[in-house]
């Protein structure tokens, strides 16, 4: 289903002008178009330049990004249903994929709820890092305000248009995260938030995210739909346990059930932190196949990969630290390490 889903939108994407793409409104088809049954029966249909394509929302500085395009999120891509087109407001979506954590929970937490998810921001607190959330009261805000406070990176996925603040009473949030972060939502600039928005928005947090922390968690809610959406993706999901006498918790308590894995302590908070940090992303694993394969130099490197040299530097440099490379007489190549880790 997914692949006739992509296979079905991308003729639809092949036929339009995509520069025209940025010029969308909650007016137009798009919006109309926005459930795979009613996609198919576009797709049918032979006179599809009857839809406009022509509202402007260039002074919102909007941008769109498309299922074709190389600047989508790789990790999203991959989800079963992901969506066609990504509306962006702030920064463009040029952060590192694996060091992507979304942090979720209640809408109404507890003290103790509130003090584990600043804990776990302030664990995770690095420039390379991400946070992922939606905005919503209660932890999702309060994690995202500490990360933009750490001055990390957080993207904000709405269930309204990315022009729309929902909830206005985190206005001062979706500013500096416009300022200092990136908001984004599959629905169309203008479209209001409706209830059947947030269980296909919770998908993309989860879709957008390597791992996914849940800190606190009643049983029956939008959190443990996300988590359960990342449990099916294969993400690496955690929770906090709580109190066995308080409903916060019992959402927690279920997915430890369920398969996610326990932070029983900071000591925990701390050795995640690192092994998330120490991951290799999609960078890091070319570089080393490639080093497998031709023991390159430093010049010869950078033609095969066309990174920059800043990029690769930092990436021989992390391969270094986790003694997965070496330098000998200019060349680079594998570790017993190395070898050890393409073999698994």
């Amino acid at each position: 289903m997914a692949y006739l889903f992509n296979q079905s939108w991308r003729t639809l994407l092949d036929f339009f002008d995509k520069n025209k793409m940025s010029r969308l409104s909650q007016q137009n088809w798009l919006q109309k178009f926005a459930s795979t049954e009613e996609m198919f029966k576009l797709v049918k249909k032979s006179d599809l330049k009857k839809y406009p394509l022509e509202v402007s929302n260039d002074k919102k500085k909007i941008r769109v990004i498309t299922l074709l395009d190389k600047d989508y999120p790789q990790l999203l891509q991959q989800i079963e249903n992901p969506p066609v087109f990504i509306y962006l407001l702030g920064k463009d979506l040029n952060y590192r994929e694996n060091l992507t954590i979304s942090v979720i929970g209640s809408r109404h937490p507890t003290a103790y709820g509130e003090k584990v998810t600043n804990l776990i921001i302030d664990y995770f607190t690095h420039p390379d890092i991400t946070i992922i959330s939606g905005m919503a009261i209660g932890i999702d805000s309060i994690a995202q305000k500490r990360a933009l406070q750490k001055n990390m990176n957080s993207i904000a996925v709405l269930g309204s248009g990315p022009d729309v603040c929902y909830p206005k009473s985190e206005y001062r949030l979706y500013q500096d995260l416009i300022e200092k972060g990136s908001i984004i939502s599959e629905y169309p600039p203008g479209t209001q938030p409706l209830r059947y928005h947030f269980p296909m928005r919770n998908r993309i947090i989860s879709g957008l995210s390597k791992q996914l922390i849940v800190s606190e968690a009643g049983r029956k809610s939008g959190t443990m739909f996300t988590a359960q959406s990342a449990l099916e993706q294969g993400r690496d999901v955690y929770a906090i346990p709580g109190s066995i006498f308080m409903k916060e918790s019992q959402g927690c308590h279920q997915l430890i059930n369920d398969g996610a894995k326990i932070i029983m302590n900071l000591e925990d908070m701390s050795q995640i932190s690192q092994e998330i940090l120490h991951s290799l992303g999609q960078e890091d694993l070319l570089m080393i196949h490639l080093i497998n394969q031709f023991r390159p130099d430093f010049d010869q490197l950078q033609k095969l990969t066309k990174y920059s040299i800043s990029n690769i530097l930092i990436r021989l440099g992390k391969l270094e630290s986790l003694t997965l490379i070496e330098q000998k007489n200019g060349n680079y190549y594998l570790t017993q390490n190395g070898f050890n880790y393409i073999k698994h």
